[in-house]
């Protein structure tokens, strides 16, 4: 399949899109397959006046993703409700290292920014 006219750069050896001619502007990235990762999450609410928690088991989806032309290469996570955050690289790694640590102790991560890179 040949390139479409508007694709500025060669994919990413990790981009699994097959690009269109008429692929809407905002459809015009680079993504990956993504990985799945089965999760137990907790969401609290009120109702009423008392704070309930509803425990669910699902999946969030982590992958990356680059808009064609542009240098930036973004890291997202979403769940199965569509609630996505998208971090640059050096925020994701960032975000490693205090997971390292918090899974460690959470004391030792307090006071030492310096363990995540800030």
């Amino acid at each position: 399949m040949s390139r479409p006219s508007w694709q500025v750069t060669e994919c990413p050896a990790w981009c699994v899109v097959e690009h269109q001619e008429d692929d809407h502007p905002d459809d015009r990235t680079h993504r990956d397959a993504g990985v799945d990762i089965p999760v137990v999450t907790r969401r609290r609410h009120y109702e009423r006046d008392e704070l309930v928690a509803d425990v669910e088991c699902g999946y969030f989806t982590l992958g990356r993703w680059q808009r064609d032309g542009e240098h930036e290469v973004w890291i997202s996570l979403g769940d199965n409700d569509s609630h996505d955050f998208e971090v640059g690289r050096d925020s994701f790694l960032r975000l490693i290292r205090a997971m390292e640590v918090l899974g460690l102790d959470i004391e030792v991560l307090r006071g030492r920014p310096e363990l995540i890179g800030f």
